[in-house]
């Protein structure tokens, strides 16, 4: 009768931690689903066992979040493909009704599209981790067609892109260094890429063909309903 008792205990602890931890998972794809302004749910993976423990001391270790399409939804964020972020020392005060996440890091993938409309000039991904940039200017009175590619080099403290090691081609004639600088500084402003959700902050880049994968990093985020 004993055995029985503590096995049928056993499983519902079990069952009721399980329950519970899903139920928390949900809310809390609700609620980042409005802040991160996805069209869907985003994945949310609670990890640790057992999870009433975490419930217990209204903490949670680590949380693994993946959403697509982030930023759809509002104008007011950066548009990202896709992002994915690991949630350290999340706590919560209201039995995560409301939380905030001590640190987060992760990736975020930013599609080249994105960053031509924020450059205002046509921009491709043309491999080695460079870029193009094709537009027209003036030069010695006359339009011209300029080819410029470069590698998307962020500045973390402005969360601009500008592009390094510069190579311009006007008419099909390469310019030199100095006057490529000139050049680029003329028509490209640095691409502002801030803005991006939950308050996070690119901190690396790297320029692939899908796209544009950042190193983003956030501390102290509240997640609210």
């Amino acid at each position: 009768m004993l055995l029985v008792i503590v096995v049928l205990l056993g499983g519902a602890l079990y069952y009721l931690d399980g329950y519970t931890e899903r139920r928390v998972e949900a809310n809390s794809a609700t609620d980042l689903q409005g802040q991160l302004g996805t069209p869907d749910l985003p994945l949310v993976d609670i990890e640790g066992s057992p999870f009433l423990t975490q419930v217990a001391a209204r903490s949670i270790g680590t949380v693994h979040v993946a959403a697509d399409q982030v930023g759809l939804r509002t104008d007011q964020t950066l548009p990202v493909a896709h992002v994915d972020l690991v949630l350290s020392d999340v706590t919560t005060d209201d039995w995560f009704d409301t939380m905030n996440v001590s640190h987060a890091e992760g990736t975020a993938r930013i599609d080249y599209n994105v960053l031509q409309a924020r450059a205002g000039v046509p921009l491709t991904y043309v491999g080695d981790g460079r870029v193009e940039i094709v537009t027209t200017t003036t030069l010695f009175g006359r339009d011209v067609s300029a080819r410029i590619t470069g590698q998307p080099r962020l500045n973390v403290s402005s969360q601009t892109v500008s592009l390094a090691d510069p190579q311009i081609s006007v008419a099909g004639v390469d310019l030199p260094d100095f006057t490529a600088q000139a050049l680029l500084r003329a028509v490209l402003k640095p691409i502002p890429i801030g803005g991006l959700p939950l308050g996070l902050t690119v901190i690396g880049i790297d320029s692939r063909d899908d796209g544009v994968h950042a190193t983003v990093v956030g501390d102290n985020l509240p997640i609210t309903r």
